[in-house]
């Protein structure tokens, strides 16, 4: 089946993009122009640039002075359709912790070094924040206490990839908390307050610029921490009513997480 001439001229476009010869904040040549060269209607160019720009690859502006340029994919929309995918998906929370167990002790080894006074001064604000001093729960929203932790660390990495990677599974694991209506109260034990000595410990190792140390603690926090959420998935699990199906798609996603 042959392709739709509005795809074949977004793939070409593409191409031209990630190979860089058109540059992020580099203009497109003007609509009439454009389909001329490319012997196409403006109706399909129109629907060509429309595509890219869902992808984040160019923004249009209509009006005088519009037109159609190069954009930078954000963090931000990258993010966005990789989760779209995840949820599309009979995603586990033990599948996001199988690559936090690999990807934050890598991390945590590798900005050891890099991490200078200041840097630990916001780490060390961020793990206060983490303790709550009470065992009840504090709620899905209070749960970024915990991540930002970690996001502070993947800020620091000069890698750009381990850097996406590792917030992106931080913002996915708060949309599973919250998809499947995961409560911390239920388990009696806060998941910030549970993770407040791993932080402190891993402060103790940067400051002493312990690389190993750090990495086997991270690994061991990232265990704790998957533990802790398999017990809040089987007590959700067990709390959820015969006839409860607020979370649509994601009930068996939780079913998965209940029989791991």
């Amino acid at each position: 089946m042959s392709r739709k001439r509005s795809d074949q001229i977004a793939d070409g476009l593409r191409e031209r993009i990630l190979s860089g010869e058109l540059p992020p904040g580099a203009r497109l040549e003007s609509e009439s122009a454009l389909s001329a060269r490319l012997s196409t209607s403006k109706w399909t160019l129109r629907e060509a640039l429309k595509s890219l720009e869902t992808q984040g690859l160019v923004r249009v502006k209509s009006g005088p002075g519009g037109g159609a340029s190069v954009t930078e994919v954000s963090a931000a929309t990258a993010n966005e359709l990789l989760w779209n995918f995840c949820f599309s998906r009979d995603l586990s929370v033990p599948d996001i912790y199988a690559l936090r167990k690999l990807l934050e002790p890598a991390l945590a080894r590798e900005v050891t070094p890099l991490l200078d006074e200041a840097a630990l001064e916001r780490l060390s604000a961020t793990a206060g924040r983490c303790c709550s001093d009470r065992r009840d729960g504090r709620g899905v929203s209070e749960r970024k206490d915990e991540l930002n932790f970690h996001n502070l660390l993947a800020a620091a990495s000069p890698n750009p990839l381990l850097r996406f990677l590792v917030e992106f599974l931080n913002g996915l694991l708060l949309k599973v908390v919250a998809a499947q209506h995961l409560d911390p109260a239920l388990t009696g034990v806060d998941i910030n307050y549970h993770g407040h000595d791993y932080h402190l410990e891993l402060i103790e190792a940067f400051r002493e610029c312990d690389a190993e140390r750090a990495g086997r603690l991270m690994f061991d926090h990232m265990e704790a921490a998957e533990r802790y959420m398999a017990e809040l998935t089987a007590l959700a699990g067990r709390n959820r009513s015969p006839g409860d199906n607020d979370s649509g798609t994601h009930d068996n996603e939780t079913n998965d997480n209940e029989n791991s």
